[in-house]
């Protein structure tokens, strides 16, 4: 109901932005860059030199939660504290056509939201927030408090570590392998889906209203956010089958269903 609820109030936001209704400029800093990898490199230098995490943030100015989140962090009671603990680079997705290099240079196959808030290590250029980086699409529903309290896990090295798991056995690696596929295989159907809707979005912030575009939204929104609920559940299950000493158990991989431009076209 939540996820519903969040889905509907992002799609009217960009109707309200797309129709003028909503005139803030607050947020806004998701902006074209000539070199988007080159920033990220800077920040990341920075960030070493100063002994601070680097925020890599991808999201959109079109994106209701993109804006909420550098609003909260412009805030003058966490601009201090953020700018303590990190450097910070904002990057544009564009119409969810752009700057995909960063987040696989970073092992993640894809974005599964916007805003999505890359967590690094300077010193191994290691992701460090892998299993909650899903969390920040909701950033709208975000407190300043609450804002703050996440980022405070994010700055701590002892509370995320960027660690293989303890076990490395060959099992272990086998049963990884095989999530390490399926999250590539539903990261290629979702850049097959933001091939089909980024061009509906972009008409859609002229004010135009593409054909189908709220349900193919819908449907992309739906399986993006719970891929990445599936791949912790995933990881988990894999090592508690090592820990069983079950080496015959399987992997419960979900099957996802058909988005509505990936069947035949006579069942359209």
């Amino acid at each position: 109901m939540h996820s519903m609820k969040h889905l509907l109030l992002g799609l009217t936001w960009i109707l309200l932005v797309a129709t003028g209704a909503a005139a803030s400029d607050a947020g806004r800093l998701y902006l074209p860059l000539d070199d988007a990898m080159g920033a990220v490199d800077r920040t990341l230098l920075k960030a070493r030199e100063n002994n601070k995490r680097a925020l890599i943030i991808m999201g959109a100015n079109w994106c209701h939660d993109s804006r909420a989140l550098a609003s909260n962090l412009q805030a003058p009671e966490l601009a201090a504290p953020v700018s303590e603990a990190f450097e910070i680079q904002y990057v544009d997705v564009g119409f969810l056509e752009k700057n995909f290099d960063i987040n696989r240079r970073f092992g993640l196959p894809v974005i599964f939201g916007t805003p999505t808030v890359l967590a690094i290590d300077p010193e191994t250029q290691q992701l460090v927030n892998r299993d909650s980086l899903h969390i920040w699409s909701n950033a709208a529903s975000f407190s300043k408090d609450e804002t703050l309290e996440r980022l405070a896990v994010l700055a701590n090295p002892t509370a995320q570590a960027a660690s293989p798991p303890a076990d490395t056995s060959e099992v272990l690696a086998m049963l990884l392998a095989q999530i390490d596929t399926f999250e590539r295989q539903q990261a290629e159907r979702i850049y097959g889906g933001f091939a089909v809707v980024g061009p509906m979005l972009a008409a859609y912030m002229k004010g135009e209203k593409p054909e189908n575009f709220d349900s193919y939204w819908r449907q992309l929104h739906t399986m993006r956010s719970q891929l990445p609920k599936d791949l912790i559940r995933l990881r988990e299950q894999a090592e508690l089958i090592v820990a069983s000493g079950k080496e015959e158990a399987q992997l419960q991989i979900p099957a996802y269903p058909l988005f509505d431009w990936e069947k035949p076209s006579e069942t359209n």
